[in-house]
């Protein structure tokens, strides 16, 4: 039996499974974050953990700083000699600096080294919590998706993806009688049947199939005359491609479908119709999207969305072109491996579709830039904290005092940086950011304290040392009495 899907609206459901490939680093800040439960109390574990990481190197690397500052205090005086010698003579000064350092064993590559080791394991995080950010924020969108579909299809039938059975050449085999080999299934669960092309039921759908040209389409509908999705899919291939389509028979009959649409359906012109329905069935998927929103939003504090940055220009849901450059020209990996361009997976249509009912969302501020000058005026309070503690060993290392300027350069540049920084990326950053900077001028003010308290011990030790070390002639007199004194006895 041959037939066709007649008065059939043309439909398509979005594209789900789809998602940005994590490396093991980026899985395992997926496992930290997503295992709290809270998006933002999981970035801050997250931060957490990796400043417990790096917090015993930069210790290390203070410790270090505090002997070197020992060694450059006491080459002070030689030090305030060379310059005055090579007032003018940067080069030089720089070059005997550095033989008055290496004599006295003072090495800044010993200091600089726990600092870069700190720095490499902080870099190689961060880009693995940035590629995580922009798994979880095309995920939220995927999520949305499969509620979108899902609520669609509740209104239709999931069938058997039929294909018909071919022979060495890829020809479909046709048997003497006329009939076809159907085939489902895969490996030992495969099975076959032999089919003239009459219409069957198997399970709650109803299979019929048509013909275009060459082509030979099986068309799957709900057994139930209530459920209006239907859809077709071409047996000659063997990747089955779903074409769904919206009865307009059934919908118009259906009992979901409310009466003032069905009024409206009624009263409209034929080329007006599809219209009408897709909008109503869209309408469907956009509802239970955002109800997946409201349930599952990415929101922390103030923020609505931490993947989006925190000012008020920014929204919870971007329109299509800030979501698009939010993700660059990627490639997204499909449920069947295959790669395929983002922007030909979600459009810009489809993603209007899927945000049609969050229209409160695209409107309201992300946040207010708290976050933002939060983390600028703690990284500016640590940059101070960490200028003081190395003035010192920063006084000598130029002849002109270039070493302090360029703290204080630094000390301007590094919080603008960042201001741009956290400006363009999402809140998440920000958040990582306060967090890593806080931690940082604690862990600065205390082991300031601690270290300095025991470096003033020692110092202290010394000092009492050298004021009661007895002089040379003193030494060497006891000395030549203690052989006189074991000669008598002997």
């Amino acid at each position: 039996m041959v037939s066709s899907l007649l008065n059939a609206v043309d439909f398509t459901l979005l594209e789900q499974g789809y998602e940005i490939g994590l490396d093991w680093l980026g899985r395992f800040v997926r496992v930290i974050i997503e295992s709290v439960g809270i998006v933002g109390v999981g970035i801050i574990c997250f931060t957490l953990i990796l400043k417990a990481i790096t917090i015993p190197f930069d210790i290390f690397n203070r410790v270090k700083m505090r002997k070197q500052t020992l060694i450059m205090r006491e080459m002070q005086p030689e030090l305030e000699k060379l310059q005055k010698q090579y007032a003018n003579d940067k080069t030089t000064y720089s070059q005997k600096m550095l033989e008055l350092q290496k004599k006295n064993g003072y090495s800044i590559f010993s200091a600089c080294l726990p600092m870069i080791i700190s720095l490499v394991i902080i870099i190689v995080a961060f880009q693995a919590f940035r590629a995580y950010s922009n798994f979880a924020n095309l995920n939220f969108f995927v999520q949305m998706s499969e509620s979108y579909n899902a609520a669609i299809m509740e209104h239709g039938e999931d069938g058997i993806d039929f294909t018909l059975e071919k022979n060495e050449n890829g020809e479909v085999i046709v048997a003497a009688d006329g009939s076809y080999t159907l085939v489902w299934g895969e490996g030992e669960t495969q099975q076959k049947r032999a089919w003239k092309g009459e219409a069957f039921e198997e399970g709650a759908c109803s299979y019929t199939l048509s013909k275009e040209g060459e082509y030979l389409y099986m068309n799957v509908a709900s057994s139930d005359a209530e459920k209006y999705l239907t859809y077709r899919y071409n047996l000659s291939t063997t990747n089955v491609v779903r074409e769904y389509s919206i009865d307009e028979g059934r919908f118009a009959a259906a009992s979901s479908v409310d009466e003032e649409t069905k009024q409206k359906l009624a009263a409209a012109a034929q080329e007006e119709k599809a219209g009408i329905i897709r909008g109503y069935v869209k309408n469907i998927g956009a509802q239970a999207a955002k109800v997946w929103y409201d349930a599952n939003d990415a929101g922390f504090l103030w923020i609505k969305n931490v993947w989006y940055p925190d000012v008020s220009y920014n929204h919870p849901i971007p329109d299509y072109k800030n979501f698009a450059d939010s993700f660059g020209n990627i490639e997204v990996k499909m449920e069947n491996g295959e790669k395929r361009a983002l922007s030909n997976v979600l459009n810009e249509d489809n993603y209007n579709d899927l945000t049609a009912a969050l229209s409160e969302e695209k409107d309201e501020p992300n946040g207010y830039f708290i976050l933002i000058f939060l983390s600028i005026a703690l990284m500016v309070v640590s940059q101070l904290v960490m200028m003081k503690s190395s003035k010192e060993s920063s006084k000598y290392q130029t002849v002109d005092g270039q070493g302090m300027r360029t703290q204080k350069i630094m000390l301007i540049v590094m919080p603008l940086i960042y201001a741009i920084f956290a400006f363009m990326y999402s809140a998440a950053f920000s958040i990582y950011m306060t967090i890593s900077s806080l931690v940082s001028l604690c862990v600065t003010l205390l082991s300031n304290l601690i270290i300095g308290h025991i470096f003033k011990k020692k110092e202290e030790a010394r000092v009492v040392e050298e004021r009661t070390r007895k002089p040379k002639w003193l030494l060497e007199r006891e000395r030549r009495e203690a052989e006189e004194n074991k000669k008598k006895k002997k």
